[in-house]
């Protein structure tokens, strides 16, 4: 049996540098258990403050 066994806000592709985050194509990046676990990028964006609480695919600061 098919079960989710994670979810997580996640972009289309990458960031160009100084593109804003909310710019972006997000999606949810959906981890299932399926024999060998695979992985599923669902193209509903989430909201907002969900794709500011993420954990994952975070963008990090350019050096100055």
């Amino acid at each position: 049996m098919r079960q989710i066994l994670s979810k997580e806000p996640w972009w289309a592709a990458p960031p160009q540098p100084g593109q804003d985050e909310f710019e972006l194509e997000w999606g949810w990046l959906v981890h299932y258990s399926e024999g060998e676990p695979r992985f599923e990028f669902i193209r509903e964006r989430p909201t907002d403050d969900e794709i500011r609480g993420r954990k994952s695919c975070r963008i990090t600061p350019a050096p100055e």
